[in-house]
């Protein structure tokens, strides 16, 4: 059993109470004027970084079964709540999100008996501080897997985006388990009030967005708007910011894009909510999982920064930053921009593919600006090896989990001797322990380091 299959089993036996919220309304938005059955996601829908490539097989998905809407500790009828004006980032979001998986598809055929996961089955809603369980949530309606999610800064409100996969249509039907994709995503909005409790409403957006199109989303640190990106594989790429108290949107595309545009659900806004860090994402679809490959030379990343409250209709939208690797590393992935705009934080390694057949990994948290997309300063260096005491399949997962708003703190996930360890990055080292920012209760420690191992994949399965 390799350490995804490990969370997601440990995931499956978390128990939480399940209260059914009654008759909850949708939250509807203006609506402007506005392929065949997928393969089963297994075989590469989304991309993974490669150090995930061992381990995606496990992460198959296939789907079924009506989901009912589940919330817990939710009173029946709550609705979604504005966030609090503002931004905070002071200290770390009081709460997270995290993907659940579970079966959907389990059946008998031939004696053997058959059960298939998705990873987003349902999500739950934790204190950051003591890891206990605030909220479980599952898809609305025949929905299965939540595959997008995002949270604001102040780690109170979330956007979730559920997938349906067909039900079991018998052992030889190709659509068993296969994705609908005809069947665009459909949005759950989280509130979490003061005294903890989780207010959830159905969101419609102006228009619509299917699984094949590679959606992502990232909503604005004070959670008014939501930037929805998709497209391009040789088609229109698309990116719209989405004002959610009136339906407003703006609007950017690419015609006949090679490449997809990636938002991530954390790190792609600044904090005054204008400027919107966009990821040339060069995907094959239906290829295995792997690093978002740049498809340009010289291990580089191609990084489009947008201004989303410029005028409508530039020839250029946003301005293209280049970001090359130090020597002798991989092209950077995992951009963060800083809150303040001045800098793109990136993560450089050795070869991942190679790495974890060797057992040994080395990188650095590296640091580009955002004027010129020059690299400014190496943050940090890491080395990760496989123990020997350790099972075979750990892997370096490092990762970009939050910013105070000069860059000068980050909180990461950095690989050290076959762990992938939760700290504090400042002053060009990482704190481990004794820190203010780190959670002070072992077991709150403990969670939110695992779960942080999912943060960089793509999609991502954590979010705040």
């Amino acid at each position: 059993m390799n350490t995804l299959e490990s969370r997601l089993r440990a995931e499956l036996r978390a128990e939480s109470e399940l209260i059914r919220p009654g008759g909850i309304p949708p939250l509807g938005l203006p609506e402007p004027n506005g392929r065949p059955a997928a393969r089963p996601r297994a075989v590469g829908r989304r991309r993974w970084p490669s150090w995930l490539t061992p381990v995606a097989a496990a992460a198959a998905v296939l789907a079924v079964v009506a989901g009912a809407l589940i919330v817990t500790h939710m009173p029946p009828g709550g609705t979604a709540r504005r966030p609090a004006t503002g931004t905070a980032y002071s200290h770390l979001p009081p709460y997270y999100a995290v993907t659940v998986s579970g079966n959907v598809v389990s059946y008998a055929s031939g004696g053997t008996q058959y059960e298939s996961q998705v990873l987003g089955r349902s999500v739950q809603i934790r204190v950051t501080a003591t890891g206990g369980l605030a909220a479980t949530v599952r898809p609305p309606g025949q929905y299965n897997d939540f595959v997008v999610m995002s949270g604001t800064a102040d780690g109170r409100t979330f956007v979730l985006g559920a997938e349906r996969y067909w039900g079991f249509r018998g052992a030889k039907s190709p659509l068993s388990g296969a994705l609908d994709q005809a069947a665009p995503l459909r949005f759950t909005v989280l509130h979490v009030t003061p005294d903890g409790h989780v207010h959830q409403s159905g969101l419609s957006l102006p228009f619509a967005v299917r699984p094949g199109q590679q959606p992502s989303i990232a909503l604005s640190p004070d959670g008014s708007r939501l930037a929805v990106a998709y497209g391009g594989g040789g088609q229109t790429a698309i990116v719209r910011v989405v004002t959610l108290a009136t339906g407003q949107v703006r609007e950017w595309q690419w015609p006949r894009a090679p490449w997809t545009p990636l938002v991530q659900p954390q790190g792609s806004w600044t904090a005054s909510g204008r400027t919107l860090a966009i990821h040339q994402w060069y995907v094959a679809r239906g290829a295995a999982p792997k690093v978002p490959s740049t498809g340009s030379p010289g291990d580089t990343t191609l990084v489009r920064l947008v201004d989303t409250t410029a005028p409508p209709g530039a020839a250029t939208p946003g301005r293209l930053l280049t970001l090359r690797a130090p020597a002798g590393l991989t092209a950077p992935w995992g951009e963060f921009i800083t809150p303040d705009g001045t800098e793109l934080v990136a993560i450089a390694q050795t070869d991942p593919g190679s790495a974890l057949s060797a057992g040994r990994s080395t990188g650095e948290f590296a640091a580009y600006s955002t004027r010129t997309g020059a690299l400014v300063r190496t943050l940090s260096r890491w080395t990760w090896t496989r123990g020997r005491r350790l099972a075979v399949d750990q892997f370096g997962a490092p990762a970009i989990a939050w910013s105070d708003p000069s860059g000068s703190r980050l909180l990461v996930l950095q690989p050290r001797d076959g762990v992938n360890r939760l700290g504090v990055l400042a002053d060009g080292r990482v704190v481990l322990t004794g820190d203010d920012l780190l959670p002070g209760r072992p077991e709150a420690y403990a969670r939110l380091q695992a779960v942080l191992v999912d943060l960089a994949g793509v999609p991502p399965h954590m979010t705040w």
